[in-house]
């Protein structure tokens, strides 16, 4: 049965990066026309180098985390909560790491920290919750 193979304590952890590209795709799909995100200028007047990422683009990799990494196909997504802390920038290469820190074996419901950092610094974090269905 595939539910064993979730072990609290395993670890999921992969580089990324979203272009330019991803942030016009984004900002297209999602309707934010928010400048901080595609704006030089208006970004430097806010006190950052360059626009900044999404942070629901950053959040994304939960999907990825949910629907491609685990041991099988059959969790789905419940719950996210992300906080962030420092902002990510597009074509910076950046690491997101989860761990599984609960298994019910009762409810079959999954619980994940998560974290994303560039160059060791904490840019979000939070967790996710999932339930199992075979």
């Amino acid at each position: 049965m595939s539910w064993n193979r979730y072990v609290e304590g395993m670890r999921f952890k992969w580089e990324f990066l979203f272009t330019n590209q991803d942030m016009q795709i984004f900002e297209a799909l999602s309707g934010d026309h928010n400048p901080i995100h595609n704006d030089v200028d208006f970004a430097k007047s806010k006190g950052f180098d360059r626009p900044i990422i999404y942070g629901c683009l950053l959040s994304s990799q939960i999907s990825r985390l949910i629907g491609q990494e685990l041991p099988d196909s059959n969790s789905i997504l419940t719950g996210i909560k992300m906080d962030f802390l420092k902002p990510g920038f597009p074509n910076e290469k950046l690491l997101f790491d989860a761990e599984l820190t609960m298994k019910s074996d009762a409810t079959f419901a999954l619980e994940f920290k998560c974290c994303i950092t560039s160059s060791n610094k904490i840019l979000s974090r939070g967790s996710a919750t999932a339930i199992w269905r075979p």
